[in-house]
């Protein structure tokens, strides 16, 4: 019986490990995206340059992609664990008590302003995208 627990168990925790997404996620969370919110050609063209303007329609569109990545959502916030393991990518283990964690933790605020759920993962990702581009980039075209 005690071998059936930890079984159980070891099996929990392996299932609740996250997966780093690919190029080919990013392109369906992409179009997911963009048909659910009606996102312009104009604006889509601008997100493919990592460019992200302060608008609802930017705001909400980063959110529904944090949120199919499963980096964000209206509960509990930011899961830094998750962002930083799709930032390494899935060649190397992330260590949550290293410097790049640090760095990616205090981009994610608790939402102490009280605004909804698009400006506040737009708060987060753009400072992601400003501090840490080059890994961005990276993960979402690895394969």
């Amino acid at each position: 019986m005690k071998v059936f627990v930890a079984v159980c168990l070891l099996f929990a925790v392996s299932t609740s490990a996250y997966v780093v997404k690919g190029r080919e996620d990013h392109l369906q969370f992409r179009n997911d995206c963009i048909a659910e919110l009606k996102v312009s050609e104009t604006l889509l063209e601008q997100y493919k340059k990592f460019q992200y303007p302060n608008d609802s329609t930017t705001q909400c569109y980063l959110k529904c992609i944090f949120v199919k990545y499963g980096f964000f959502d209206t509960t509990s916030g930011f899961n830094v664990e998750n962002i930083h393991q799709q930032l390494v990518g899935a060649s190397a283990e992330a260590n949550h008590h290293d410097d790049l964690h640090t760095k990616i933790s205090s981009c994610l605020d608790k939402n102490e302003q009280g605004s909804n759920a698009c400006e506040w993962v737009y708060r987060g990702a753009t400072c992601l995208i400003k501090n840490h581009l080059q890994l961005v980039q990276r993960s979402t075209t690895h394969a």
